[in-house]
């Protein structure tokens, strides 16, 4: 009988730890682990991004009025321009940005080359792309020079030919005709819309200035070889025999295959442009 009840005492001690280990781990939380890892990147403050050339908030259409009125000698350029009073979103932009280009004045020869359907989007996405070795053709924000790539030399030894520069001829009279003043104003006052469209490429803590400044300094490194150039073609298409050259960039063949003459005036027209990007103001 004794041994009986110590048994079933000894059941009644084991049936209340496990009730009670039961209820402790209901009411009591674990002991969470000490965090060594830094805090989540959904809680870190956003990271400032660095800008070399920052562009300045543009002015109003009245504070551009009275910045003219007030100045002694106004630019003819600065009187001619028109902006709407608000802008709209860059996917929405295209004939906003088409009505400002037209005070640009450019013959329809040349405007016709200009691709204005997401213009500001495509532009962003080439000036990104110039840099790398190929361009995304489906988004050049003009349009592509009719003919084909001619060549000389022979089939063994193919050069470049001074009969392919004329194709572009009509690209470097596009550049030459637009006022690097007025077209520095336009991208000044649109200049919120280019960089909501870098920040869509995924660039969140860039400024798609310094990116266009970054990318003219490397077109000014083109180099200037001796025409004609010996070619290869490996396969369909021709490239570049020496080494060096075939390692350029999209932007930077792109200046070459232009030819010498071309490729003078445009630098000309970059440096020009650069001077203007580097010291912006409204």
């Amino acid at each position: 009988m004794k041994r009986t009840n110590m048994l079933i005492f000894i059941l009644l001690i084991i049936i209340s730890i496990l009730v009670l280990t039961i209820y402790l781990q209901k009411t009591v939380p674990p002991e969470q682990p000490k965090l060594t890892s830094p805090t989540p990147a959904t809680e870190e403050p956003p990271k400032q991004p660095i800008v070399h050339y920052p562009v300045p908030i543009p002015l109003t259409q009245d504070e551009q009025t009275e910045k003219v009125v007030a100045e002694e000698q106004p630019e003819v350029s600065q009187l001619e321009l028109s902006f709407p009073e608000q802008l709209p979103p860059v996917q929405e932009s295209d004939e906003t940005i088409q009505r400002a280009l037209e005070n640009l004045h450019i013959k329809k020869s040349l405007f016709s080359l200009i691709v204005m359907e997401n213009f500001i989007q495509k532009l962003v996405v080439t000036v990104d792309n110039l840099t790398e070795k190929r361009l995304p053709q489906a988004h050049l924000p003009l349009r592509k020079p009719l003919g084909r790539f001619i060549t000389s030399g022979t089939e063994e030894a193919p050069q470049t030919s001074t009969r392919n520069h004329p194709r572009y001829t009509k690209y470097v009279q596009l550049l030459e005709v637009i006022d690097v003043d007025l077209a520095s104003k336009i991208y000044v006052y649109f200049y919120s819309l280019f960089q909501s469209a870098y920040v869509q490429l995924g660039y969140q803590n860039a400024y798609f200035n310094d990116r266009l400044v970054y990318v003219i300094e490397h077109l000014l490194e083109t180099p200037n070889p001796a025409e004609p150039i010996l070619l290869a073609q490996p396969s369909v298409f021709y490239t570049y025999a020496d080494p060096t050259l075939e390692q350029l960039s999209s932007g930077q063949k792109i200046l070459l295959r232009i030819g010498p003459e071309h490729r003078a005036k445009v630098m000309k027209i970059l440096r020009s442009y650069r001077q203007k990007l580097i010291k912006l103001h409204p």
